[in-house]
This record gives structure tokens, sequence and C-alpha cells, in this order.
């Protein structure tokens, strides 16, 4: 039976607009209550109002419309610097070896979330089934929404043996808010370089800016920076 998720979008019709950092770090400070019943003034607070949901002890934030996932029709993508594009289903991605990791989740404005069981497929997987090439300096990853963007340095932070698309989240699949399918996983960093509903990979030796960093955050985003 196909499983589908249903298009509970949120109503954020400024959802594109671009948001400082030092705007999102004010919007945190006033409180989630506050954003859940709208009683903030501020238009630029009221296009991220939908953003803040408690999921699994998380704090979800999003700036687009959670995209729906059709685990039948889905793809994800691997191209770029390859010598194998690879067009790669939910069930292939399931049946590829997985890697497993267990640590906190920190959210750059504070909050954690401790022993996270994260699995999926690393990212040394992908290189091997594609076959990377040498001239490939960076892995780029970009979402179904069609806004958020990420990107690893290669080899030193992409092959780390925990990093990974990860798929479930404490031994179930991830819910639709979390980012499923697939959800950049990079324990080493905060939480904004998790980037949600990932369906296209690129090798490339250009390195994709992503939508936080070009709001201000950094690009190399190790715990302890920010």
């Amino acid at each position: 039976m196909e499983t589908t998720f249903s298009d509970n979008r949120i109503d954020m019709p400024l959802y594109q607009r671009r948001i400082g950092r030092k705007i999102f770090l004010g919007l945190l400070g006033v409180g989630a209550a506050g954003v859940a019943s709208n009683t903030l003034l501020s238009p630029v607070v009221r296009s991220v109002r939908g953003a803040v949901l408690p999921v699994s002890g998380f704090t979800i934030y999003t700036v687009a419309p959670i995209p729906d996932f059709h685990p039948a029709t889905w793809r994800l993508t691997v191209g770029g610097l390859v010598d194998h594009k690879l067009s790669l289903s939910y069930h292939d991605l399931l049946n590829l070896p997985s890697a497993t990791t267990v640590r906190n989740y920190q959210c750059v404005t504070g909050w954690v979330v401790p022993h996270c069981e994260w699995q999926g497929v690393s990212l040394q997987t992908l290189a091997r089934l594609a076959g990377a090439r040498p001239g490939a300096q960076f892995i780029n990853f970009y979402s179904m929404d069609g806004v958020y963007s990420e990107s690893l340095r290669l080899p030193g932070q992409a092959f780390k043996s925990d990093v990974m698309l990860g798929y479930y989240l404490n031994r179930k699949p991830l819910a639709r808010e979390q980012g499923a399918p697939l959800r950049l996983v990079v324990p080493e960093m905060y939480g904004y370089k998790y980037a949600k509903w990932i369906d296209r990979v690129e090798f490339s030796d250009r390195q994709e800016v992503g939508y936080w960093e070009q709001n201000g955050y950094t690009i190399d985003a190790y715990l302890g920076t920010e």
C-alpha cells in the first residue's frame, strides 16, 4: 500500500522572504506561545509564525510549505562530478548498507534533544555508488521545498562515518515535519545544517551557500562556533 503524507501546509504567505539572523533570533526570544497564537505584530515574524512545531522534543523551523512525500514516485537523484548518475527510489535507499549514530541534537539557539538515534545512508556509500570524481570538492544538497539547500566539504566533513542522509529517527521513519523522506545528519554541527526533505545531491567543485548561511549563519557550523 502506498503511504502518502497529506498536504497539511503551513499558512506562510511570505515564506520566500529572506529572514536575517537577528530577526530570527528575536522571534525565538518572544516564545513559541506567541508565535502559535499569532499575537506577534511584526510582519516578518508572522511570515514564520507556523514554523514552531513541537515534534518529539524538537522545535521545527521552516520558511516554506512542507512538501509532500509519495514513496511510490519519489526519487533521490545523485549527479554532478560523478561517473554514474543515480536515481534511487525510497525502497532502493532502505536496501543500501545503512549507518547508525546516537548523538545529541543541538540547535544554534540553545535547545538540545539528547540521545537521538539516526539511521540512514552514509555519504561515503553514495560516493562509491555514483563514482565521485577526484575534482569534486563539495557535496551540495537540495530540498524538495525549493528553498533549503546545504553543503559539506569533501572529504573531511562529508565522509565522517556518522554523517548521512537519515531516513529513520529513533527507529521510526522520519515524520513529514522532520524532513521525510531524507534529512542531512551532521552530528558535529548545529541543527541548521540538518537540511530536510532532500531529493537531490550534487558532487561539485563549487560550494552551494545554504539558506541559513545566506542569512548570517556560519557555513562550517561546528558546535561551539556560533
